[in-house]
Order: C-alpha cells, then structure tokens, then sequence
C-alpha cells in the first residue's frame, strides 16, 4: 500500500507517493552555509534528517 508523504521545507513543498520498500526520492536542500547536498550523493550511508520549525 502506497501511503502520501508531505515534505515541506524552506518555502516550498512535495507531495509524494512511497511504500514501504521503496528507495527514498531524490530531492536536493540548502543548508545554513548555502551549500547544496542531494540525497542520492549519500547512497549507501546513513542519513538523519531533522525538520523543525520556530515563529
């Protein structure tokens, strides 16, 4: 069973549609350095992603 997941980050957003299983979708962020890191750069290591948000 395929489930949605909403990734929503810096201003804008993804919908995507993953299972169980599957491999995780490609997507390229900014950190705080303005440096660019795609996920499928890190393939075959670990990856902890953390998401918070402040007002």
């Amino acid at each position: 069973m395929r489930k949605q997941l909403l990734l929503a980050a810096a201003g804008f957003t993804f919908l995507l549609a993953v299972a169980v299983g599957d491999p995780a979708p490609d997507f390229t962020l900014q950190d705080t350095s303005n440096l660019s890191h795609q996920l499928l750069s890190y393939r075959g290591k670990v990856v902890y992603l953390f998401f918070f948000g402040y007002n």
